[in-house]
């Protein structure tokens, strides 16, 4: 029998100053990884001068995907 994980992202997404400010990032380097399609962030819609927000359950799936373990959500 396999065990359960749960796994809680309490912020989805972060206000791209602040994913900087917790993961250590240069905002340059971090608009660069947004503009290479390496960093996901939440559409803006119609607004493209809009706030940036890093999607941090996306990164948290990519995370896990590369693990050899089986997801199911």
């Amino acid at each position: 029998m396999r065990p359960n994980i749960t796994i809680v992202i309490p912020e989805p997404y972060l206000p791209l100053d602040e994913y900087c400010r917790r993961t250590g990032t240069n905002k340059e380097t971090a608009r660069n990884l947004i503009e290479y399609g390496k960093l996901p962030i939440k559409p803006k819609g119609l607004q493209k001068k809009g706030l940036i927000e890093v999607n941090m359950a996306a990164l948290t799936i990519q995370a896990l995907s590369e693990c050899d373990i089986s997801l199911q959500a």
